[in-house]
């Protein structure tokens, strides 16, 4: 009799309309592993008593209780499915298995997390809810939801995974309804400093905008950095001349270039030189903001409104002028 195969300890199922069978995206991949991988073990740091996202190196016995391993891509009916196992220093020692319990409270939080009004479950603070956030960015690129199932237990643990899910969470980290405001724009020159982390968005037009950022943004703003990225925060304004003076960010994403329209409106030349004695020529300038030369002068010519262009007007003018000459003369 043939033996039924054993289901992995860990399987996600990905669907989607761009997804084919036993088939998936390395960049989708790459950003769902990381995602998750660092759900793992921010969920670790808050089970010991820690913020998931105090500053430091993670102890190796953190990493080794949180790690899994790809073992297969299998082709499923009309989903794509990832199966990871432990490794065999985790499972030594199952009365001292701390490395399930995070799994558990990781995967198994997630359905709780994602309630409007619900309390943090267990084993999650704002770190681990950026991480899942993140991980959600695969919903973007034609991705509907993931499930995750874990197989180790005789009633396996099944989750779901969705944009409605990670929309929750995103309400869940920018917090109550404050005075927002999204910018989008180029990431560049940010600060990393313990005290005063700061970096500054290029929008399209306009200047330039400081964005103030704490530790929760830490690794997403690192990331970013010379990318074109979506920001949400609360906004400090010049009380008379309403211009944004500082943007405290609550949430950051990156703008696919190419999937985006926005992203093809936004500056792509390389940073300018801002030192006051050295201003930038005018070359330099065109340069960073992609102007180039004006080959078709039809292109600019023209009137206001657009829909009465050919009114006449233009010649009314000359006609006046030319009048105007003769009774001079």
């Amino acid at each position: 009799m043939k033996q039924k195969k054993r289901a992995p300890f860990l399987e996600i199922k990905i669907y989607g309309p761009e997804v084919k069978p036993g088939r998936i995206r390395l960049d989708d991949l790459l950003c769902l592993v990381e995602h998750i991988e660092n759900a793992l073990e921010r969920t670790a740091k808050v089970l010991l008593g820690s913020s998931s996202l105090k500053p430091g190196a993670r102890p190796h016995d953190l990493k080794t209780a949180c790690s899994l391993e790809l073992v297969g891509i299998s082709q499923g009916s009309p989903a794509t499915s990832l199966g990871f196992e432990r490794t065999d220093l985790q499972t030594k020692a199952p009365n001292m298995d701390f490395g399930l319990e995070v799994i558990e409270k990781c995967f198994g939080g997630l359905p709780q997390a994602s309630r409007e009004a619900a309390p943090l479950p267990a084993g999650y603070d704002p770190g681990v809810l950026m991480a899942w956030k993140e991980a959600g960015r695969i919903f973007s690129r034609g991705i509907s939801h993931i499930e995750i199932t874990l197989n180790h237990r005789p009633a396996p643990l099944r989750v779901r995974y969705d944009p409605k899910a990670q929309n929750q969470i995103r309400a869940r980290i920018l917090g109550p309804e404050k005075r927002l405001r999204t910018i989008e724009g180029r990431l560049l020159m940010a600060d990393f400093k313990e005290h005063g982390t700061r970096c500054r968005i290029h929008p399209s037009t306009g200047s330039p905008v400081i964005c103030l950022f704490d530790d929760t943004l830490r690794d997403d703003v690192y990331r970013n950095i010379l990318k074109f990225v979506r920001v949400t925060g609360e906004t400090k304004e010049n009380s008379f001349t309403g211009r944004i003076e500082a943007v405290a960010i609550l949430d950051i994403e990156p703008i696919e270039v190419g999937d985006d329209e926005v992203a093809r409106s936004l500056p792509s030349g390389a940073p300018l030189p801002t030192d006051f004695w050295n201003p930038p020529t005018f070359e330099q300038l065109a340069e960073a903001q992609g102007v180039k030369p004006v080959t078709d002068f039809e292109s600019i010519l023209g009137g206001w409104p657009e829909d009465e262009i050919d009114d006449g007007f233009e010649e009314a003018v000359e006609a006046w002028r030319q009048d105007e000459l003769v009774r001079e003369r």
